[in-house]
């Protein structure tokens, strides 16, 4: 890896703590792509219209999962903030607990909440509808070498996923740049690493996907990655975009009652992939403590 500069640092400090490897899913330590997360980053931060990507469905449950949506508006908001449009497409499991959350943010952006047969006449259509200069996939499900969706534990979500997966090459024969957050190689974007990914990966070979974002930012939970985005994008603006402690826990709260359930326990329950409300606000608390120190006086 080439050495940093100083300006570098904070970036770095955000992309170790945003790896972490809590849930021991055996991905985000072992590859090192920092040069993703920075340089997709500063990529961001230069975009004005954002078509963000989310929701990983729980058949079981026929709910979304909490990690994806909460990262995902806490980045719309931010980009928001920033001056810059944003869109955000899901599908049926995964839209009342966005609306819900986007809600609370106050985001002016809409939740299109596309059919679990879309085709891609009407994926087309989203993309010259809102003519995104970047498109970001957080926590959404990718195709394996199989084209089917599988869980973690390799079961095969198909019935349950709106098949977004085409936009990401769509994106980039439209000149759209592509990111992805993913923590455990079965996420849209995922594919940049697949042929190193699926050896640190249960059942990798089968579940891991095969799309490839321009930029692609490992995670120890996904919602984490988008926060390490909102923190650099703060670093960058000079301004404190990441929400508080307290909305945090809010925002948690609200998409329990609407249905959203941990991915890994599969419960409604204040958790996200099996990790305690205090684990994840610590990661938060972190990432804000990085941008106290970075911003102006």
């Amino acid at each position: 890896m080439r050495a940093l500069s100083l300006t570098e640092v904070p970036f770095r400090e955000i992309e170790e703590i945003i790896t972490e490897d809590e849930g021991k899913r055996g991905i985000s330590k072992r590859l090192n792509l920092y040069e993703d997360y920075y340089n997709g980053l500063h990529s961001l931060y230069q975009g004005k219209k954002i078509l963000i990507l989310t929701g990983f469905t729980v058949p079981e449950c026929h709910a979304g999962e909490s990690d994806g949506p909460l990262g995902s508006v806490a980045l719309a908001k931010a980009l928001e903030d920033l001056g810059k449009e944003v869109l955000i497409v899901t599908d049926r499991y995964s839209k009342n607990i966005l609306e819900g959350l986007r809600k609370i943010k106050e985001i002016s952006g809409s939740i299109y909440s596309v059919p679990i047969n879309v085709n891609k006449i009407e994926l087309q259509g989203i993309l010259n509808g809102f003519e995104p200069t970047h498109m970001i996939a957080i926590e959404r499900p990718g195709k394996g070498i199989d084209g089917k969706y599988h869980s973690m534990r390799g079961e095969d979500i198909s019935a349950y996923v709106g098949d977004l997966d085409p936009l990401m090459e769509m994106a980039k024969k439209h000149k759209i740049i592509t990111l992805a957050i993913g923590d455990g190689g079965n996420e849209m974007g995922m594919g940049k690493v697949r042929d190193t990914g699926i050896s640190y990966v249960d059942q990798g070979e089968k579940i891991f996907a095969t799309s490839s974002a321009d930029y692609l930012i490992l995670a120890g939970v996904s919602n984490w990655g988008a926060y390490g985005l909102v923190a650099g994008l703060s670093i960058l603006s000079d301004m404190d975009l990441l929400q508080e402690e307290k909305e945090e826990v809010r925002l948690l709260k609200t998409l329990t009652e609407l249905g959203g359930v941990d991915g890994c326990s599969k419960r409604r329950a204040m958790t996200v992939d099996g990790l305690s409300l205090g684990t994840n606000l610590n990661q938060l608390l972190r990432l804000k403590k990085i941008i106290q120190k970075n911003l102006s006086d």
